[in-house]
């Protein structure tokens, strides 16, 4: 069998490696550049990654291990604060130190290398049995058969730039710069060498008023290094190649057709702030691998591949564009004492619960446990439980703890919906077209917070809050908060849908509630998870207390949303026979 892989970068060597070491009697690669082209800065290998490659191919894994610097420690500067936390082990390698390693892995076990091999048409690969696309988010092979990959590529709104710092850093350090311009963000992590990779990130509106849009890159550069003056002592600030540019998000409708099949970033990119690009491309040539190995058929070993691959490599898009919006949107969160801030960016990509950081770094927990209860209880501690049992006061309503119920739960800080108890404070769930009776017998039983039901409309359809909730606030008592149930719909998380959603508790909050309770809508839900995220965005950019009902069952799910600062207080589902004992 002849494979003829199109991009010498790290998907394609490795490929090449693992089916010459299976047996396949002829591969070869092509690559544009030659051999000594520089190729970047550092990439990483987040925990596990390299354990997979250990798993195939010992050799390239152990000549990795020695080129390169591990870590499991980040820091987080922020203004004028620095805060260490411990994580996952990462390792970082220079792209030239991996390629070399790769390249000559290849070498050894007879791969027919082809550098300086521009690939301008397919039809000159012809007599393969099987062509591979590893050329990369530019690839010649996706392009030229586009119909059938079926790409589709989407710009992020910020523009960043991979550059380098002659220093070697020792973990890898966040660091956020406020200047008169805008927000600068930089990421510096270690190379395993006397250098360092630095990214730079920039919104739009701070690359216009920066002036950075009218810099050439060397003028752009050592604007840079003034930015971060106090982060870099003195050393420039390096490139290589292209500087600026907005991330490409690349999904195709299919990886392959019958003997052509795209890895890597051909197929698929993710955010680089999860630093999992390299490591989704190994993956994928040890997947892509494994079914030839197993399949002789090749047009079923390429469906196979795409079958036990896609699953995966979607997940982790997901969770980059979860993170590339936490940073994109990091702006909310600058005023947030230093400890939360902290806490906050290591669970950015939504994948990482309250108790996998308690896990990877107790003494931060202890530390952010302690700081949550003093600042709820307004009493310094250095002991304290989880934040969900810290007192909570909302719109002058004191809660016992942050967990909310809808069906009737013993210690609950909050009920919903549900007859007031004696020490527990109750909220009502009124009805807009029967307000003033529902009102009434709410008053009469005792509920202390007045929730108007828009549940029944779609946040597109409510341009404002309707003329029901000022009517609700006139009539409600005085001292107790009123506030809006809203329901959240399929594509709720979207950009568009977040901005909707944050523009209608504008709206509620201007009207006079205090208080919002966001909960799924029963006809078209959203996926688990993206009541959440709007929730953060309502929270963080209005004066809303925010109540999230997104089908959590566990104290640790509340933990992370309400250390995260993503909601106030967080409806928990208890079967009911447990509701009594919670």
């Amino acid at each position: 069998m002849r494979v003829d892989i199109i991009g010498g970068g790290p998907a394609g060597l490795f490929l090449s490696t693992l089916l010459r070491r299976d047996g396949v009697e002829d591969v070869r690669v092509y690559e544009r550049n030659e051999p000594s082209a520089s190729a970047g800065w550092a990439v990483v290998f987040p925990e596990g990654s390299l354990d997979q490659l250990a798993g195939v191919d010992a050799e390239s894994f152990a000549a990795i291990e020695r080129a390169g610097m591990s870590w499991t420690k980040v820091e987080i500067r922020c203004r004028d604060s620095r805060y260490l936390v411990e994580g996952n082990r990462f390792h970082g390698i220079g792209r030239d130190a991996l390629l070399t390693i790769l390249r000559e892995r290849a070498t050894v076990l007879g791969v027919g290398l082809h550098y300086g091999h521009q690939v301008t048409d397919l039809a000159d690969h012809a007599d393969a049995d099987l062509v591979v696309g590893a050329d990369g988010l530019n690839s010649v092979v996706r392009s030229q058969q586009e119909a059938a990959f079926g790409p589709r590529i989407e710009h992020g709104s910020f523009y960043y730039g991979w550059f380098g710092v002659e220093a070697a850093a020792p973990t890898f350090a966040y660091i956020f710069v406020d200047t008169e311009w805008g927000l600068f963000q930089g990421y510096v992590y270690p190379s395993g060498q006397s250098w360092s990779s630095l990214i730079i990130y920039a919104s739009e509106e701070t690359w216009q008023r920066s002036g950075m849009a009218g810099m050439d890159i060397d003028e752009s550069l050592r604007f840079c290094e003034r930015v971060f003056a106090d982060h870099l002592d003195g050393r420039p600030i390096l490139r290589r190649g292209p500087a600026w540019t907005k991330f490409r998000h690349l999904r195709c409708d299919t990886w392959h057709t019958d003997d052509t099949v795209l890895i890597g970033d051909a197929a698929h990119t993710a955010h680089w702030s999860i630093g999992s690009g390299t490591r989704l491309a190994i993956e994928d040539a040890i997947a892509l691998a494994a079914q030839l190995r197993a399949e002789p058929n090749i047009p079923d070993a390429l469906a196979m591949y795409e079958k036990v691959r896609r699953g995966r490599v979607e997940q982790f898009q997901d969770a980059a564009l979860l993170s590339e919006r936490y940073f994109d949107t990091v702006g909310r969160y600058l005023d947030y004492d230093p400890i939360q801030f902290a806490y906050q960016l290591t669970a950015r990509s939504w994948r990482i619960s309250y108790g996998d950081i308690a896990r990877r770094d107790p003494d931060f927990i202890r530390r952010f446990n302690a700081w949550f209860h003093s600042r709820a209880t307004g009493t310094p501690t250095a002991i304290a439980p989880p934040p969900v049992f810290a007192p909570a006061v909302v719109g002058g309503l004191r809660l016992a703890n942050r967990v909310a119920a809808t069906v009737p739960t013993e210690g609950a800080g909050l009920l919903i919906g549900t007859p007031p108890v004696p020490g527990t404070p109750a909220a009502a769930v009124l009805a807009a077209d029967r307000l003033d009776a529902e009102l009434a017998a709410a008053r009469d039983a005792g509920y202390q917070l007045a929730l108007l039901d828009l549940s029944a409309h779609a946040v597109a359809d409510l341009l404002a809050a309707p003329p029901e909730l000022p009517a609700l606030r006139a009539q409600w008592p005085e001292d107790q908060p009123v506030g809006a149930v809203i329901a959240l719909s399929s594509g709720c998380d979207t950009v568009a849908g977040t901005e909707e959603a944050v523009a209608l508790a504008r709206a509620v909050e201007a009207a006079g509630a205090a208080v919002v309770l966001l909960r799924p809508s029963a006809d078209e839900p959203p996926r688990a998870g993206q009541v959440l995220q709007v929730a953060d965005a309502v929270r963080n950019e209005t004066g809303l207390a925010v109540v999230v009902e997104d089908g959590m069952r566990t104290l640790d799910a509340a933990d992370t949303a309400i250390a995260a600062g993503r909601a106030d207080l967080c409806v928990l589902r208890f079967d009911e026979s447990e509701a009594g004992e919670a």
